[in-house]
């Protein structure tokens, strides 16, 4: 009986020591799960964020190298040359 008490106490301990390690313990198996994942996000994110500065890298190198683009997007904002005259029709619906 006494080694059937000490037995069932070992378990018992034993089971909670598994139990801390894997879900407990800050540096527990559930905790690297989860930073885990959020470091796949941020390195997602890192990627894509890259791959927009390449973009806006490219853009700019093509307005400083052109004044065509810089002329279309100045107009693109509603900008006129100097003397120029803009006609602006309106639908019937406005």
């Amino acid at each position: 009986m006494y080694k059937k008490k000490k037995h069932i106490i070992l378990y018992i301990f034993v089971l909670s020591f598994l139990i801390y390690i894997l879900f407990i313990d800050s540096s527990s198996f559930l905790q690297k799960y989860f930073v885990r994942k959020e470091n796949a996000k941020l390195k997602e994110n890192i990627i894509a964020l890259e791959k927009e500065n390449e973009r806006l890298r490219k853009e700019n190198s093509e307005l400083l190298s052109s004044n065509k683009i810089i002329e279309k997007k100045a107009r693109e904002f509603g900008m006129q040359k100097k003397g120029e005259e803009i006609f602006i029709f309106k639908s019937k619906d406005e």
